[in-house]
């Protein structure tokens, strides 16, 4: 895992189509209305949170990483955050290859986000996924995140509901 470069960004384009198209394949309406787009993306690896899993020198998995609040958790529905801290680690835009899919290696690569900013000593991670997103899910709760209610967001997704996650270490 590296911090991701702007010359990564046309291969990182092509992870958020693959996983766009994954998605559209398993019928879920997640980042089917052009979010994340290339802008999102230039502004992850303009403001250094983007990051990629390279595996043999190709890129093959992409991630947001945030280190902050994050205004789509001010507010939780049906629970709420372990604690009320404003400075957590937020991971947003996780996608794989279509060439990685099926390896387990997303579950490597939230391991190594996770593990690389625990060094950094941060210890409140949150994530969100659609309701339906089971594969992503899966990948989430194997990194011992436990659900905590759910969240609404906005950008391009027309306000829709997800599922929020927690993990403070």
């Amino acid at each position: 895992m590296r911090q991701a470069h702007a010359d990564d960004l046309h291969d990182i384009k092509a992870i958020i189509d693959n996983g766009r198209e994954y998605l559209k394949q398993q019928g879920l309406n997640q980042w089917q209305m052009g979010y994340p787009n290339q802008d999102t993306i230039a502004t992850d690896l303009e403001l250094k949170q983007g990051y990629v899993l390279v595996v043999d020198e190709t890129i093959a998995g992409y991630a947001a990483v945030i280190v902050g609040e994050d205004p789509v958790y001010g507010v939780i529905e049906a629970g709420q955050w372990q604690n009320d801290d404003k400075c957590y680690v937020t991971l947003h835009r996780f996608a794989m290859s279509n060439e990685f899919r099926g390896q387990k290696l997303a579950q490597r690569f939230m391991t190594a986000i996770l593990s690389y900013f625990y060094a950094q000593n941060q210890r409140d991670f949150r994530i969100d996924t659609h309701p339906e997103n089971f594969a992503m899910q899966a990948v989430i709760t194997g990194n011992g995140f436990q659900k905590q209610g759910h969240v609404y967001i906005q950008e391009g997704e027309d306000h829709n509901i997800r599922w929020a996650y927690q993990l403070v270490l």
